[in-house]
């Protein structure tokens, strides 16, 4: 019988399983278990199924010395049963685990892990966790869910890691903090989809104690001035702590504490980082272990500076390829706490019921500063002090957007009781050069506009109820039912009046948080309230081999976001009543809220076969086939008001249809799957960059597109020693109606998704595939040598290029027809596929080499050593990531001639284009001591 066991017990088998193998997966051991009539449990791993404690052995809650016989039978009995109840059926899930974590090193993240799995594409800028892009069969990052021990750890408010330049450095959990991790493209089982995706769910699964006590002491050193250090201290069982009165046996507790510290120069120029990482781990098993009590705290933080935008070819020509722009010309520097809180207990009621309820507590905070120095800038599209060949950077300042105007009298932005730029003090320290350049342009001052700060605050909680029903079979069928819930909330900066949540403008890196320096924004706060229940019944028929697993979700939400400075807001009277209103100007700025309820139902549905009974020579085959619907609410970002006259959107919904076959039997498993994945109501979002609109913003949901393709997966283990394994997969994403979108799979640039265009940043093709060798008592008795190399290709992506407004792209709906002036403003600057342009293939290749060796009490307390080589990119292959053809905003003045004379040219119509990318990382090593006493 086919099914996904995680974390299952060892079972004893001719074949051998090494620290590193993972060809006995699930579909083996709930195979072996039905064939089985003796089942007999032996060492456990840390990561027990859902609904099942850890480290359920041999030994009765009475007995610590393991003498009494039957009791013990009996426990693993019943926890063997449980195990055959809790499967899921077979999916396109893909387990990750020891031997990828390794592969991936210190220089990696819980992002770049996922590499390894079929239809997964990452990127990310840096070492660590920098800033990390994901897509999952063309779903992007923003659209997938992310779970820790089955908490919800992604964004609440707006989705995948949050808004755009938030949270980029380190995250709620690091890699060195995790034991594993399930990918679930597309929809996963309603019990494991938790909230808000329509791209799928990637599970992680934390680092848990050991049985055993130890103290590990780490180091590593690698490429571009990369250090990592930290300790990890296990308490093993406690058995004699109080005299046994905490738990002896199986019930035993048992905690950990791991803590590191990684910092790197970055091999992009002038992107330094620093990582901390703590996790304490308490894990308390009762009821004759079968049931567990874990508490998880982890708080991790990250700093550094990174790269706003991919810099301009002509630039890394001129400077390296890995080249970037000195902070005294610009940067962006974040500085990002975390702290995660997790309560989780299950607890095993009877063979037929076991209930569990997890409650947890996030919050993040994030400081970002901005800053561009003023001679970087020039009015008119004229070059700047960092213009190189005629590209010049983009900056995430003000003035870097061309904006100015807008914040200055006259300017939609400007507010008289707040903003003062054109006689801000801070102006003394312009530049004259910049002073008198803009003026000889006939604009105003740009300083006061070239730095910004920020700071944003999370705070997330909830609870988690859950239960398993397994009754008895009736007339041969067996049933497992599973309810539960999710009940969260997320808010940001959300008591009104707080001065923690505004933006700040300004001269220098050091902005004065006054009233004078804060511009518009959701001060106020932003909050969402969620509430999730499921069910779903797993239904084993005709001898244990149709396996049909309906269930359905019901998700809503109680979104709202307020502010009191929010463009297109109600005026306060006091405002009104200032002279600069009285003389008749524009006064747009003011009190906003807006509220959204949304709900929707999810059905789910799995189906699946196993050969073993009607043909003996398929024995170990499974079809199977899935139907499923999962909903993404609009982020809180989209609550703004909206140029289009509507509300806040409503949700995007996906359908995904798949359908596969798998075989596990012996020395070989293989897999293959095709999936289709429409999605409706997709999001967009447009912004006017100039004209009489300039400032307000249109989101909509009214974007279609679909991606589909095929997945296969192998591993053959040839020899007790050796073993092979890849996969490779196909995925097609396009867009099936001309529509606003954000168009790039990280979302930075808004623009025009074109109908028949494909998804930009996609590959076409993508595969991983190595060999693993894992050999004991190499050079001593007892050590082992592993030798993991790998090769990772990607195929072809569409990439973008921005239009210049006089480029007729077709009709749009509610925009005027082209070569009117609405059309120009509407479509400059918007970012399209770009038929001629394109990242061609590429592929690197990883090796890691690991010795541990035993030290055999020569050594006095210390047990073993542990030696990691890791190569990433061991042929120095240079590729793009990230690669796009852009236009720079600019403040452009007036139209002198043509048919647009007199009116506002748009800030992105009078500069050149250009393409930007982002490097990938070259080859890099990093070389690790483990000392375990």
């Amino acid at each position: 019988m086919s099914g996904q066991i995680q974390g299952a017990y060892s079972v004893q088998t001719s074949l051998a399983v090494h620290r590193k193998r993972t060809l006995l997966g699930a579909t083996a051991i709930s195979s072996l278990l039905l064939t089985t009539t003796a089942v007999v449990a032996q060492v456990p791993t840390n990561n027990p199924p859902p609904g099942l404690p850890a480290n359920t052995g041999t030994q009765s809650a009475g007995s610590a010395n393991g003498n009494t016989a039957a009791p013990s039978e009996n426990i693993t009995v019943r926890a063997a049963r449980q195990l055959l109840r809790e499967k899921n059926s077979p999916s396109g899930v893909t387990e990750l685990g020891s031997a990828q974590i390794a592969q991936t090193g210190v220089q990696g993240s819980t992002a770049t892990l996922l590499r390894a799995a079929p239809s997964v594409y990452v990127y990310q800028q840096g070492i660590g966790n920098n800033e990390p892009v994901i897509s999952i069969r063309g779903a992007r990052g923003l659209e997938v869910a992310q779970t820790l021990d089955g908490v919800p750890m992604q964004d609440l408010l707006n989705g995948g890691g949050g808004s755009y330049l938030q949270n980029l450095l380190g995250g709620h959990f690091n890699l060195d903090q995790i034991s594993g991790v399930s990918l679930y493209p597309g929809v996963a089982y309603p019990d494991k989809s938790t909230f808000g995706t329509i791209g799928g769910t990637i599970a992680y699964s934390s680092l848990r104690p050991s049985n055993e006590s130890k103290v590990d002491v780490f180091g590593s050193v690698g490429s571009f001035k990369t250090f990592n250090e930290g300790f990890e201290v296990d308490t093993g069982r406690l058995d004699k702590v109080f005299g046994g009165l905490l738990g002896t046996g199986d019930d035993a507790p048992k905690m950990m504490l791991k803590y590191s510290n990684l910092q790197t120069a970055g091999y992009i120029d002038y992107t330094p980082a620093r990582y901390n990482n703590m996790e304490f781990a308490f894990d308390k098993p009762y009821g004759d272990g079968l049931s567990l009590f874990q508490a998880t705290a982890i708080y991790n933080t990250g700093s550094g500076l990174i790269t706003p935008e991919p810099v301009p070819l002509p630039y890394l020509a001129q400077n390296g390829e890995f080249s970037n722009y000195s902070p005294d010309q610009q940067f962006v520097r974040q500085n990002n706490d975390y702290f995660t809180l997790i309560l989780k207990n299950d607890t095993y009621i009877n063979d037929y019921i076991t209930a569990g309820l997890t409650a947890f507590y996030l919050y993040s905070d994030s400081y970002t500063e901005n800053y561009g120095n003023p001679t970087i800038f020039a009015p008119s599209g004229e070059p700047g002090s960092a213009t190189v060949g005629g590209a010049s950077p983009f900056n995430q300042t003000v003035a870097g957007f061309g904006e100015q105007s807008g914040y200055q009298p006259g300017g939609p932005y400007y507010d008289p009781q707040s903003y003062f730029y054109g006689a801000n003090p801070q102006t003394a320290g312009c530049p004259a050069s910049t002073v008198a350049q803009f003026a000889a342009a006939g604009q105003t001052n740009p300083c006061g506009f070239n730095s910004e700060y920020s700071r944003v605050h999370d705070d997330t909680y909830g609870f988690q109820p859950r239960v398993t029903i397994t009754p008895p079979n009736i007339f041969g069928i067996a049933n497992t039912i599973k309810i539960g819930g999710l009940v969260a909330k997320e808010t940001s900066d959300a008591s009104p009046g707080a001065n923690t949540g505004p933006s700040y403008l300004g001269i220098y890196s050091e902005i004065p948080h006054t009233p004078a320096n804060q511009v518009n924004g959701f001060d106020g706060g932003t909050q969402r309230t969620i509430y999730q229940g499921y069910a779903q019944d797993k239904i084993d028929l005709f001898q244990n081999t149709l396996h049909l697993t309906p269930g359905v979700t019901l998700e809503g939400t109680d979104s709202s976001a307020d502010g009191d400075k929010i463009l297109n807001g109600t005026p306060s009277a006091s405002l009104l009543a200032t002279a600069y209103c009285q003389a008749g100007n524009d006064c747009l700025n003011g009190q906003y809220k807006a509220h959204k309820w949304d709900r929707e139902w999810l059905p789910f549905m799995n189906v699946a076969y196993d050969l073993d009974k009607i043909l003996p020579a398929a024995r170990g085959v499974s079809l199977y086939a899935s139907y499923a619907t999962s909903a993404l609410f609009a982020p809180t970002t989209d609550f703004g008001p909206n140029a289009a006259g509507s509300g806040p959107p409503g949700a995007s919904i996906v359908h995904m249809y798949e359908g596969g076959i798998k075989y596990n039997r012996q020395n070989l498993s293989l897999s293959f799957d095709y999936f289709y994945q429409h999605i409706e109501r997709d999001f967009g979002f447009f912004q006017y960059q100039s004209g009489p609109l300039q400032g307000t913003e249109i989101y909509s949901n009214l974007g279609q597109r679909e991606s589909k393709g095929i997945e296969a997966s192998a591993i053959y283990q040839v020899s007790h020693d050796w073993q092979l394994f890849g996969n490779v997969s196909h995925t097609l994403a396009k867009y099936l109606k001309t529509s606003l979108a954000s168009v790039t799979v990280q979302e930075d640039q808004f623009g025009l998704a074109l109908r028949g265009a494909p998804e930009s940043g996609v590959p076409d093709w993508l595969s991983t595939f190595g060999v693993d060798y894992d050999h004991r008592s190499t050079l001593t008795h007892g050590d082992e040598f592993n030798v993991r190399f790998e090769g990772q290709y990607t195929g072809k992506q569409a990439t973008t290029y921005d239009v210049t407004g006089l480029t007729n792209i077709g009709s749009i709906a509610g925009v005027p027809p082209f070569g009117t002036y609405g059309y120009y403003n509407a479509t400059a600057g918007q970012t399209v596929y770009n038929p001629n342009g394109g990242i061609q293939p590429f592929a690197v290749f990883n090796l890691d080499l690991n010795y541990k060796l035993p030290m055999h009490g020569h050594a006095g307390p210390l047990h073993t050593i542990d030696f990691d080589l890791n190569g990433l990119n061991i042929f120095n292959t240079r590729y793009f990531q990230y690669f796009y053809n852009q236009i720079s905003p600019s403040s452009c003045g007036t139209f002198t001639t043509g048919p647009f004379k007199g009116q506002q040219i748009s800030n992105y119509g009078c500069t050149r284009a250009f393409n930007d990318a982002l490097p990938g990382e070259p080859a890099a090593i990093t070389f690790t001591v483990r000392a375990s006493f």
